[in-house]
């Protein structure tokens, strides 16, 4: 199982959808705007800035979390099943709430309980608890904020609602400290940076190449089958 991690809008979705297609492999994703149930939370989420962060952070990151925990238990029966969300990103979030005075503590009590029965729930074989590889997406602030509008939420818009960049850096900075201390699986760091996965092809076809042999490096992926999926690609593009 590979987890992508990253902040808001650096490029999770994109990267499972890409990465997925280029191995055949299974692909979860964190489907804000068809469940019905988050997309309602989270505009309420993003509606009176840190009131309503106040209000709706508990429920709303309880809801990811249950939305992650269906997908995790259907992820952990496949063979390098792709995910842009996962239990590892949602504490990561409701952490930095709870940091930040939007979660209070017996709220956040409860979320660590109800994460902690999920996760030992699907803990065992096949599954140890932790993905066979991270990915983490390390993207400069700024850029990051420059996804984010180009993306087009007006929920998210930092010019109706400015108070949302200091928001947008502080989740990015949990994630930056995040990376920093994670030892559960082995971890890559994809900077946004320096490779533009989504419009270049050179760049994607780099990343690939990074990640798969990670994933040949820890018995995850056959040298030869990473061999077919990279005459394959090349293939694509010539046709």
């Amino acid at each position: 199982m590979i987890y992508i991690l990253g902040s808001i809008s650096a490029g999770k979705t994109s990267l499972t959808r890409l990465l997925s297609e280029d191995m055949g492999t299974p692909a979860y994703y964190e489907d804000v705007e068809g469940n019905g149930m988050i997309a309602n939370l989270l505009d309420k989420f993003y509606k009176a800035g840190v009131d309503s962060r106040k209000r709706t952070g508990a429920i709303l990151q309880i809801a990811f979390l249950t939305a992650r925990y269906q997908q995790l238990k259907k992820a952990v029966m496949q063979e390098n099943a792709v995910m842009d969300s996962s239990l590892e990103s949602a504490f990561i979030m409701a952490s930095q709430l709870h940091k930040n005075g939007e979660i209070d503590d017996v709220d956040f009590n409860i979320y660590v309980t109800l994460s902690q029965e999920m996760q030992s729930n699907v803990n065992g074989s096949p599954w140890n608890g932790a993905p066979d590889l991270a990915v983490y997406l390390r993207i400069d602030p700024e850029h990051e904020i420059e996804e984010i509008q180009s993306r087009g939420r007006e929920m998210e818009d930092i010019r109706q609602k400015p108070e949302l960049v200091d928001y947008y850096h502080r989740v990015n900075q949990a994630y930056r400290d995040w990376s920093k201390g994670y030892t559960r699986s082995s971890l890559i760091t994809i900077d946004r940076e320096d490779y533009d996965f989504v419009n270049n092809f050179s760049d994607r076809s780099e990343v690939f190449n990074i990640i798969e042999k990670k994933l040949v490096d820890l018995g995850k992926l056959s040298p030869r089958r990473f061999e077919e999926i990279k005459a394959n690609r090349q293939l694509s593009l010539v046709g």
